[in-house]
């Protein structure tokens, strides 16, 4: 008993350390980093990642090798691909946390600088319309949630649910939007059914959606906001992000799909989905899932 207790405190104690590098190490990356062009951002800590990532978070980086070898990526690939996904993991939130130390009106004009790649002109299309808008799991999906919500244009009114603690970072910069003055109802996880009631008032609903449904359970299952956006038979615009080495990254309009197509099965649009992670796997953050 004694020596089981011992382990115990041991990989405890190993847990609370790991834990203390790695904030001191965004506290860190958030005062560096910025004094650092993009460019050299990003291959230091690839670098690093690829040398200490296998032995500092190896089953982080096992998780993520072995989708990526599931995905048919060979093994060389998978491991610098793997790298590269703990790479820019730590970058996203050491940029983050950055971010977050900023006043909001310095916020709001890097929310205002993302790059948009709409060449459908989709978004404006759809402005005034009931509408499920999903973001991808990628990228900087936070700081694009809030650059979405604070796109300027035609007046809108949006519906969130969050899952964030009342004292996190992504709440207060959900609130200080609010209090810009956008139309923005926050929910709450466990407010069941909050988000068909905003939508029935003709608010815009704002999901992040699974593009990979069958991962956790092994068949195929309708992601919430895609069964939402059927039964209300409201269309679903698709929206990814990429970190590409600016400030604030690429937003991409990936398509707008109708509930008649979901209702088929949202073929088109996992195929747009699954392009999209394709062509920059480390960029997804449930890799290592």
């Amino acid at each position: 008993m004694t020596a089981s207790r011992g382990r115990e405190r041991l990989w405890a104690l190993r847990l609370m350390a790991r834990q203390a590098c790695h904030r001191a190490s965004l506290r860190l990356g958030a005062v560096l980093l910025p004094l650092l062009p993009a460019p050299a951002r990003v291959s230091l800590t690839e670098g690093a990642a690829s040398a200490l990532g296998p032995l500092l978070q190896a089953e982080r980086h096992g998780r993520a090798f072995d989708t990526l070898q599931r995905l048919g990526h060979a093994p060389s690939a998978a491991a610098e691909l793997s790298a590269r996904f703990l790479a820019g993991r730590w970058l996203r939130q050491a940029h983050f946390q950055r971010l977050q130390s900023l006043p909001f009106s310095a916020l709001q004009h890097v929310l205002r600088g993302m790059a948009w790649q709409d060449p459908g002109a989709l978004w404006a299309a759809a402005a005034g319309r009931r509408r499920v808008v999903c973001l991808l799991p990628t990228g900087d999906v936070e700081l694009a949630l809030a650059a979405v919500l604070d796109r300027p244009g035609a007046p809108a009114h949006y519906f969130v649910n969050t899952h964030h603690r009342d004292d996190s970072p992504e709440l207060r910069t959900l609130l200080a939007l609010k209090r810009q003055g956008h139309r923005l109802e926050i929910g709450r996880a466990q407010q069941r059914g909050e988000a068909w009631r905003q939508l029935r008032r003709g608010a815009t609903v704002v999901a992040l959606l699974d593009p990979c449904p069958w991962r956790e359970t092994g068949v195929t299952r309708e992601p919430a906001p895609l069964r939402l956006a059927r039964l209300a038979n409201v269309p679903v615009l698709v929206l990814g992000h990429r970190r590409d080495g600016s400030e604030a990254g690429t937003l991409s309009v990936l398509g707008e799909f109708s509930a008649e197509s979901l209702a088929e099965g949202a073929t088109a649009l996992y195929a747009a989905a699954h392009a999209f992670l394709a062509a920059a796997p480390h960029d997804w953050h449930d890799l290592d899932r």
